[in-house]
């Protein structure tokens, strides 16, 4: 086994430390104290440095997914001095003009560093923009998350134009006007697929309707339930972006049948933000316009995958909402009192299952 095979093991252990430091710390808070308490973010920033390294300087091996076929790319690029004809496709053209840029003056090492320097650095600023106070346990949630080290190696302009996307939320929380929308673009040049998220998230700007999200998001699951293959027809035809058009319809890829079941393992994972929203906002009654924002955002945007549930690929389409998971987990725990006794220790008890989720789906696709 070479070393590329223990990236991941090394990436979690340090993780782990991470968590169980935070997790300690918050455990001897009283009542609401993690919520008044501004934390120091220097130790979490110097992860994100080694983070940023570590993977980023990573050898080019099948082990990481897509990385190889990013690295053939790249080398086309180096050897005819050309964007076309590469293997590119004709969306996402910022990401790809980007790419063979630093094909003409770098190597693909230092091209995939910056990558996850855009991946992890905008990702952080983004957590800082949502809240200042707390970014770091927000950024702990959002690394111990089980598909941040998929899209820091795998699928990575994705990642990037999603970080992108944590960015243009926390503009718009800020009540920023011109940045959410030039980051918008930013992020469809990366990745097209993110204008879902980025609808979702300005419709919930103009609309911060907390019925209408739970409705919408029920409604979807009965239509998915009732009508679910007559629905990935019909979103197979208007969907904006070739490849979400494709997971709707394909029957095999890679070897693997399309199954069409309703995946009901999903839906239980991706509720878990919904359920806290709706015990925080319907029966604690408490909440705040970035909390509205963040919450609406995931749920419209997981309303859509739920309709897709049946996809071939349904997990690309999950990630779209998937990717603002831990960041709708952590807000109201840091910022809320959510919990009438043992706030601060609840919210701990919630970072370690989190990061446990983590790890046993790691142990299981091992």
């Amino acid at each position: 086994m070479d070393f590329a095979s223990y990236y991941y093991l090394i990436c979690w252990i340090f993780i782990l430390l991470l968590t169980i430091s935070r997790f300690s710390e918050m455990q001897t808070f009283r009542s609401y104290s993690v919520i008044y308490q501004r934390e120091n973010y220097k130790l979490m920033a110097a992860f994100c440095v080694f983070y940023i390294l570590f993977v980023g300087f990573r050898p080019i091996s099948q082990v990481f997914g897509d990385t190889v076929s990013y690295a053939n790319i790249f080398e086309k690029m180096q050897t005819t001095g050309m964007l076309e004809g590469t293997g590119t496709s004709e969306s996402d053209l910022l990401f790809w003009n980007i790419m063979f840029a630093c094909s003409q003056i770098t190597s693909v090492e230092f091209f995939f560093t910056f990558v996850l320097l855009c991946y992890v650095g905008l990702m952080f600023i983004g957590c800082k923009k949502i809240d200042a106070w707390h970014c770091s346990t927000i950024m702990l949630f959002c690394i111990g998350a089980f598909s941040f080290y998929t899209y820091s190696v795998n699928g990575i302009r994705n990642g990037v134009a999603c970080s992108i996307v944590i960015m243009a939320i926390g503009s718009v929380c800020k009540g920023e006007r011109i940045w959410p929308i030039v980051l918008a673009f930013i992020a469809i040049g990366c990745h097209k697929s993110v204008a879902l998220p980025l609808v979702c998230m300005f419709f919930t700007y103009f609309l911060r309707s907390p019925k209408l999200m739970y409705l919408t998001w029920f409604g979807a699951i009965i239509i998915s339930l009732l009508f679910g293959e007559i629905i990935g027809d019909i979103l197979s035809l208007i969907s904006y972006d070739e490849r979400l058009a494709d997971s709707f319809i394909q029957e095999e890829a890679d070897g693997l049948e399309a199954d069409h079941s309703f995946r009901w393992d999903f839906l239980l994972y991706g509720s878990l933000p919904i359920i806290l929203g709706a015990y925080v906002l319907f029966w604690q009654k408490i909440y705040n316009t970035t909390y509205l924002i963040l919450l609406g955002t995931y749920i419209y945007a997981n309303a859509f995958w739920i309709l897709a549930i049946r996809a071939m690929f349904s997990n690309r389409i999950a990630y779209l909402s998937w990717f603002i998971y831990p960041i709708v987990l952590a807000y109201p725990l840091l910022n809320l009192p959510v919990f009438n006794k043992n706030h601060s220790q609840k919210a701990a008890m919630i970072l370690l299952a989190h990061f446990g989720f983590t790890t046993v789906m790691w142990l299981l696709g091992k």
